[in-house]
């Protein structure tokens, strides 16, 4: 019942969850945090957690060999493939972050964009990631950093994200999320931080780029 309360609050917002999520923070660090990714070089084959609409697997797709984009969601899995199904090299499909059943070290690549500090459980998401990345594999984790903004912008962002999508899910409230938390689940599950970067400036975000040693 829990996993499916948990779809249910987000298959709910399918059909304008972009237009709500960018009303909530703003296109610019939306746009920052996509620019941050088309840094990147040849990522290989990836696995996108949390992919939602698909909005950040259309900048992902000109950086890979080939990528599976999953999310929670099967609502969110169709809408994604209703309007991004002609991407190349893309395929969408449902799957549980925090149990994965792909094969162990099958992925170059792992990828997720505002699902960390929502997922409920960020270590075990960090350990599955591992799970199925090969050795020297490559995990992105970009999210919302809430803490790193001033007190007016976090009011005013908590006031938006309420008259848009409501009350929060219970897995969103769960644990509190921060760049630095992030950062020390990642060294004592055995990667090593290559870039560690806060993005924005009222709306802000980080993004942190790891190996898996």
């Amino acid at each position: 019942m829990k996993n499916q309360n948990k779809e249910i609050y987000w298959s709910q917002f399918v059909e304008e969850f972009e237009q709500k999520q960018q009303h909530v923070v703003g296109d610019n660090i939306l746009s920052l945090m996509q620019a941050e990714l088309l840094k990147e070089k040849d990522l290989g084959k990836v696995l996108e957690l949390g992919c939602g609409t698909g909005l950040f697997t259309e900048v992902l797709q000109k950086i890979s060999k080939n990528i599976v984009a999953t999310d929670f969601s099967q609502e969110m899995v169709m809408f994604a493939k209703q309007k991004r199904g002609s991407l190349k090299k893309v395929e969408f499909m449902q799957a549980n972050a925090l149990n994965l059943e792909f094969q162990k070290e099958s992925f170059d690549s792992v990828f997720m964009a505002n699902l960390i500090h929502v997922i409920g459980n960020a270590e075990k998401v960090i350990q599955e990631s591992k799970k199925v990345l090969k050795k020297d594999g490559v995990l992105i984790i970009t999210s919302f950093a809430i803490n790193e903004m001033n007190f007016f912008s976090r009011m005013s962002m908590g006031i938006r994200y309420i008259k848009t999508f409501g009350k929060p899910s219970d897995d969103a409230t769960k644990e509190k999320i921060t760049r630095k938390r992030v950062e020390t689940m990642l060294i004592n599950n055995g990667f090593e931080i290559s870039k560690s970067i806060v993005l924005g400036n009222k709306s802000k975000a980080f993004y942190i780029r790891c190996i898996k040693n």
